[in-house]
């Protein structure tokens, strides 16, 4: 019962259960959570916490897992990042991306979510608004020790 409320402490400081842990402790409802947040992926982000919202806020843990979102999309431009193989990431991409993953988002707002990203160190980077490139750093421009969240 008691990692019902730890998974989702150790999701905030960006420590990933495995998914045979969350198996062997009927942890089903994390499942597809951490599955998505690995991915980037929001489509499944967003339909797990639909699936288990009930569960979530009886358990008192739905804030704090909402609160999660902003590491899905860090990994979604890490994944993008990564298959352009380039320090400028294309937000036209970012925003393609969003949209097949059923989270169509207009280029401002992609520009703040980007913005929040750098801010609070998830991304070491800035953003070319005229270019509309978001230039990550050539060293450890996805900083892992920066992903323990900050309320």
């Amino acid at each position: 019962r008691i990692l019902q409320y730890l998974v989702p402490v150790k999701l905030l400081q960006g420590k990933m259960p495995s998914q045979a842990l969350l198996h062997k402790y009927g942890l089903r409802e994390y499942e597809g959570l951490v599955q998505a947040l690995r991915r980037g992926n929001l489509r499944i982000f967003n339909r797990c916490l639909e699936d288990y919202q009930g569960a979530f806020i009886r358990q008192g843990t739905y804030l704090i897992l909402e609160k999660l979102k902003i590491l899905a999309y860090r990994n979604l431009v890490k994944r993008i990042y990564l298959v352009q193989g380039s320090e400028k990431v294309n937000l036209g991409s970012v925003e393609k991306a969003l949209a097949w993953l059923e989270e169509p988002i207009d280029m401002d707002e992609i520009e703040c979510i980007m913005a929040n990203l750098i801010y609070k160190g998830y991304i070491k980077g800035y953003i070319s608004h005229q270019k509309k490139f978001l230039v990550v750093s050539k060293k450890d421009p996805f900083p892992t020790d920066a992903i323990i969240m900050k309320s």
